[in-house]
């Protein structure tokens, strides 16, 4: 069986006062660490292609928090729950999909964080 993925942007994952927090002790282990920023991604996976409808659904089921205004560029790592487990998370938004009719296999948030350096990863 093939699955279907279907790739949702989400909100911003880290606050102001979270990214305030975690800048100068990243910048205490890297002085180049210059920004620091983190967003979710959600991930549908689905045993036939999702419809229009289906998509949107999920869309607007996956609509919370702030919107997302980071950085596009630096250094990307991206922290996924580990291969072969469902994370708690998953497994609720995937019950609260099925309760709205959504016939979504299961439903899966990652985080992308974007770390900017001064001068690049390469240099110096």
């Amino acid at each position: 069986m093939t699955l279907h993925i279907t790739e949702f942007e989400g909100g911003s994952a880290l606050s102001d006062f979270r990214v305030q927090q975690l800048l100068p002790r990243l910048q205490a282990i890297h002085d180049r660490i210059s920004g620091l920023s983190a967003r979710f991604v959600h991930l549908g996976a689905w045993e036939q292609a999702p419809s229009p409808a289906e998509r949107e659904r999920l869309a607007s089921l996956l609509t919370y928090g702030d919107p997302y205004e980071g950085a596009a560029g630096g250094e990307l790592v991206v922290v996924t729950p580990r291969l072969g487990t469902v994370s708690p998370w998953a497994s609720k938004a995937t019950d609260i999909a099925h309760n709205c009719g959504l016939a979504v296999k299961r439903v899966e948030r990652i985080v992308e964080y974007r770390v900017q350096l001064q001068g690049g990863l390469l240099s110096g």
